[in-house]
């Protein structure tokens, strides 16, 4: 079983993808778009009595408290977050049948102070912070998901997270021998690792979901194309996590290629994708810009094993990844972003379910006097299993140069997160 590195934000989408399994379903084995990410540990639904028959109830709780000692709006401020999600999810052909289906659904709860925002920080380095309101209770997801013509095609209806599917190098990638699998490649926290900077206010994902489209092609074991159709009017300044779909002209197009592979002696795992996005619709530029007609960008990313600790045994040792991002719409406050960190899993002898991982992201932002010019986080973090499907995460954050407003000092912060699967 892949091994659960720590959380979204999400996308689960953002911190979520860090406690997701990989639900190999449709049996596609080595290829990223063939899995299909699940919350939680589903042990309160085997106690419950409700995971049986193709059902399965599980969920995850997240709190954390930050700790920003200097620099950015608000030095010395101690905002604090708190999420949990509920999912449920039915295998149709175990429930009724149905071969190749799946049906999914999430409630979500999350309350949170202005953490981002305190550290003047136009990227994030908490992924877990959302914008106002800062109390939401909401319908999540609601999708069905089709695997079919011999697992070539995988077809996703309804409301879903789009950062999961799409630019999203934390996703797992389930190998058939168990050491060679990816598991989430890292449980640092912040935002950009999650979600692109170069697509905030635009993408939806953790916490604003969206409805719509994902239609995959798996011509082998280690290649996709995939293109998605959602409700775009987040672009629009719509909580669409909130509000029921609305197709009015504000439409986001996805489309990307990937791939995974194995090489050398030892068969150390990689994957990697590019993608285009193109959100349709009149947008409203910040600072009394204006308004432009649409807006796009691409993407790319990749993540690699450098280092296997027992080779064939186990999947402890080092993970790498690699992002970039680029758009040109004035729209956006960043313009150009690059990410990358590295990962040791199972750091301590007999501490497997451990990890230790620094991550860094830069952003250069949009030429306006309102934002500083660039910004850069370094974070690091070790995240420690209390017990099963229980950990407790340190970070230490870094922010040269946060961008918000001009001149903002830097920021150290720490964070100290509690994490409960189950």
């Amino acid at each position: 079983m892949i091994r659960r590195a720590s959380l979204i934000a999400l996308s689960i989408s953002v911190c979520l993808t860090a406690f997701s399994a990989a639900a190999q379903d449709d049996g596609i084995d080595g290829n990223p778009a063939a899995t299909n990410i699940v919350v939680g540990s589903g042990w309160l639904g085997e106690y419950l009595g409700i995971n049986r028959n193709g059902w399965r109830f599980a969920g995850i709780q997240i709190t954390d408290s930050n700790g920003q000692f200097t620099g950015g709006i608000n030095p010395g401020s101690w905002p604090s977050d708190t999420l949990t999600i509920v999912d449920l999810t039915i295998n149709t052909e175990k429930f009724v049948g149905w071969e190749g289906g799946l049906f999914g659904t999430d409630f979500l709860y999350y309350s949170g102070g202005p953490v981002n925002f305190d550290a003047g920080t136009v990227m994030g380095y908490n992924s877990l912070d959302a914008a106002p309101p800062n109390t939401r209770v909401e319908l999540y997801e609601l999708w069905y998901r089709q695997v079919m013509f011999n697992d070539k095609v995988v077809i996703r209806i309804g409301k879903s997270i789009p950062t999961y599917d799409f630019n999203n190098v934390e996703r797992p990638v389930p190998f058939t021998s168990e050491a060679n699998n990816i598991p989430g490649i890292s449980s640092a926290i912040l935002t950009p690792l999650y979600v692109s900077p170069t697509q905030l206010g635009i993408m939806p994902g953790y916490y604003d979901s969206a409805t719509g489209v994902v239609a995959k092609y798996l011509p082998n074991e280690n290649i996709y194309a995939e293109y998605g159709f959602f409700d775009g009017n987040l672009a629009a300044g719509r909580k669409t996590g909130l509000t029921g779909p609305l197709f009015n002209g504000y439409y986001l197009h996805l489309a990307e290629v990937g791939a995974s592979w194995t090489v050398g002696p030892e068969d150390k795992p990689g994957s990697t994708g590019f993608g285009y996005w193109r959100q349709t619709g009149r947008l409203t530029v910040p600072d009394g810009g204006g308004t432009v007609q649409g807006a796009d960008g691409i993407y790319f990313f990749a993540s690699h094993r450098i280092y296997n600790e027992n080779p064939g045994v186990t999947n402890n040792g080092f993970t790498s990844y690699f992002q970039f991002a680029a758009t040109n719409t004035p729209v956006v406050d960043t313009q150009r972003y690059f990410g990358c960190g590295i990962t040791y899993f199972g750091p301590v002898p007999n501490r497997d379910e451990d990890s230790l991982g620094f991550s860094f992201a830069y952003g250069q932002m949009r030429s306006v006097p309102t934002l500083g010019p660039r910004e850069m986080i370094y974070t690091a973090y070790y995240q420690y299993q209390i017990r099963k499907n229980f950990f407790f995460q340190p970070n230490v954050t870094f922010i040269g140069q946060p961008a918000a407003q001009p001149g903002l000092s830097d920021v150290l912060a720490m964070t100290c997160r509690v994490i409960l699967s189950f």
